[in-house]
């Protein structure tokens, strides 16, 4: 009784262990693919295009800086959803801005809408750091991923 007590609860440590191992691997941010339908993983190139104003959000998975988020001034957003990249367009804005971002937005993808909202802090040559940073991004089944975050905004040089 007590090896099937013990062999029962390896199994199911192995089986918790399991995901986050693997997800870990693939820069996944969020639940487990089977927890829902709005999985966040890392951008592949989260850098802004040259001449390009806007901002890019990190969060921490592992211990590890991801990059959730690259809004280009006045083009959309662009996030990892289910392992395929999603460009998001803006559908409202509000609050403080500054190189061409806004604390506040709103975006709209096929199914899927996201909100922005973040808080313009110390400046630097060039940008902005972006703290206090929440992304919300929801499906139209109703599944909700809520991400914190910190970030820049900036203008990068052609």
């Amino acid at each position: 009784m007590i090896r099937r007590l013990i062999l029962l609860g390896a199994l199911v440590l192995a089986g918790c262990a399991s995901p986050a191992a693997k997800n870990a691997k693939l820069g996944v941010v969020g639940a487990p693919s089977g927890a829902g339908d709005v999985v966040i993983g890392a951008l592949p190139d989260p850098s802004l295009p040259a001449g390009e104003c806007g901002m890019i959000l990190w969060t921490l998975e592992e211990n590890q800086p991801a990059a959730i988020v690259r809004l280009t001034s006045g083009k959309g957003a662009e996030m990892s959803v289910n392992g395929a990249v999603v460009k998001f367009a803006i559908t409202q804005t509000s609050g403080a801005a500054g190189f061409g971002i806004f604390e506040d937005q709103s975006l709209a993808a096929d199914g899927l809408t996201a909100t922005i909202k973040v808080r313009f802090g110390l400046g630097f040559d060039g940008g902005s750091y972006l703290e206090r940073g929440l992304v919300t991004i929801e499906s139209a089944s109703g599944w909700r991923t809520v991400i914190p975050a910190a970030g820049v905004a900036g203008c990068r040089t052609k």
